[in-house]
């Protein structure tokens, strides 16, 4: 063989090996996650499904079982066949511990404390309702009702189903794929495809959008309707900006337009705090702005490795937020922790990096790290707090609810140890961090965060929730990415109390 057919066959090699290795990697780090699982979460399901889903969204109904012992929720996920199948769009149930419903307490109370039971007879998931669908489910969003949802076909026609209804109705009005959906009302929704058009639907006008938007140049990644505001959405696209727009305006420029450094794939509008939004994308940074000044982000969040692909806000947490993407992990982001010194990684000021008491980023708090393959979509349900749900390319469908705590009842807790004698307090402290149990897991761990972090900063951008009114997230990180442990670690004791359902 001539010397140029010699490197091109050890550099396939050399190619292979290094494919060999990551997936080793990725096995390994998935072996790990599943050991920690009994500690990190309160309740986990895995299924393996038959083809991959680009979608999940919850209904925001749940019911109660007869005898209490379980919670009922259901949720929407499409097919990602390829053409190789038919695809299909389907309702799916699973019943769930009790005590994950947020109205437990009304229907536990003295000796009638439901006792979670597995039923080996039935499977704790079942598709309830299933249609075909013309092509692949790109996109699919429960109305904010919970009785109809649309989908997005990688044709660019959207389609409507009444959840109690055999035919969907059909939009049509985009010339090519979307997987931009967002609702406004019950009766009215947003669509962005890669045709760069952003369209206004009314429920009722199957036949014609409302208006239309077309500010942008390339395609629509994301949109977000702003609640508070009532008027106003977010979207981001392939054109490199971030742009608000009035919903009552179709012609003209937008309200703001950010032209961004890197493109961005995801947008998210607060659903409380009006003037405030996140952005992420290809740098693989979570970008928090105030909409009052957007000559910069007020914060950005480091933890990613990779593009990140979308953005979610916690319904039962103002200042809890997630991120999703490329690199296999969901990251939960509590805000609260925004002023806290750090010093970013692209910061070149070592004497500034020496400083910092944080290595990883302090607003990190939990990494969600049970996928092989990246996260295609991320769902928070409506009603139950801290119940998600995630699907990916490597087929798995996850529900999950990680542990949590009151992060103001163990700082006040620390707090009064400390008045009763201070010089004890801190050598039993220093006791029980060496007692402490080991948890399988990446060597390096995940860093604790300091005792004062539950102190209230005045200067906090956005304002901090009362601390009666605030539930921190328990939360697993890592400050390499990996799968971690809990940063604020939750009794032993509730271990016993997690409902855990792992697919091989």
């Amino acid at each position: 063989m001539s010397p140029a057919v010699d490197t091109m066959v050890a550099a396939e090699q050399q190619i292979a090996l290094e494919h060999q290795l990551r997936e080793k990697v990725v096995n390994e780090e998935f072996k790990i996650w599943k050991k920690t699982v009994p500690l990190l979460y309160n309740s986990i399901h895995t299924h393996a499904l038959k083809w991959p889903s680009l979608t999940v969204d919850f209904s925001p109904k749940y019911t109660i079982s007869d005898d209490k012992n379980s919670v009922a929720v259901s949720f929407v996920t499409g097919t990602n066949t390829s053409s190789r199948d038919n695809d299909t769009v389907s309702i799916t149930a699973i019943n769930l511990p009790s005590t994950l419903a947020p109205d437990f307490a009304s229907f536990a109370v003295g000796d009638s404390i439901p006792i979670p039971v597995k039923d080996t007879e039935s499977s704790d998931l079942s598709v309830t309702r299933s249609w075909k669908h013309p092509g692949e489910v790109n996109r699919a969003k429960f109305s904010p009702s919970g009785e109809r949802f649309v989908t997005f076909d990688n044709a660019g026609t959207v389609h409507l189903y009444n959840v109690a209804e055999e035919h969907p109705i059909d939009y049509k009005f985009h010339n090519t794929e979307g997987y931009c959906l967002e609702w406004v009302s019950e009766d009215q929704f947003l669509t962005g495809a890669n045709d760069s058009q952003i369209a206004l639907w009314n429920v009722a006008s199957p036949t014609s959008p409302v208006r239309q938007y077309n500010t942008h140049s390339a395609v629509i990644n994301d949109l977000s309707y702003s609640k508070p505001t009532g008027v106003l959405f977010g979207s981001v696209s392939d054109d490199f900006t971030t742009q608000i727009h009035d919903l009552r305006v179709s012609e003209g420029s937008p309200a703001i337009k950010i032209i961004e450094r890197h493109l961005q794939n995801a947008i998210q509008l607060h659903p409380d705090i009006s003037y405030l939004f996140a952005t992420g994308g290809k740098d693989n940074v979570v970008n928090v702005y105030d909409a009052r000044s957007t000559k910069a982000p007020i914060r950005q969040l480091f933890g990613h490795n990779d593009s990140i692909f979308g953005l979610r806000w916690d319904n039962s947490d103002p200042l809890s937020l997630y991120s999703w993407g490329l690199d296999k992990r969901v990251i939960s982001w509590d805000l609260n922790y925004m002023t806290e010194e750090y010093t970013p990684p692209h910061s070149e000021s070592l004497e500034t990096k020496k400083k910092s008491k944080h290595t990883e980023d302090p607003c990190l708090q939990f990494i969600h790290a049970g996928h092989t393959n990246r996260v295609n979509d991320f769902a928070v349900h409506p009603s139950i707090p801290h119940l998600f749900a995630t699907v990916g390319d490597d087929t798995l469908l996850e529900i999950y609810q990680p542990k949590t705590l009151n992060e103001g009842e163990e700082h006040e807790g620390d707090h009064e140890d400390e008045d009763e004698d201070e010089d004890a307090d801190g050598q039993e402290g220093q006791d029980a961090e060496e007692n402490q149990d080991p948890i399988d897991g990446p060597e390096d761990g995940s860093a604790a965060k300091e005792d004062d972090d539950g102190e209230d900063d005045e200067d906090n951008l956005i304002g901090r929730p009362d601390e009666d009114d605030k539930s921190s997230s328990g939360a697993g990180s890592s400050s390499n990415g990996q799968v971690g442990i809990n940063a604020r670690p939750v009794a032993q004791e509730e271990n016993s109390n997690s409902d855990v359902d792992m697919a091989d």
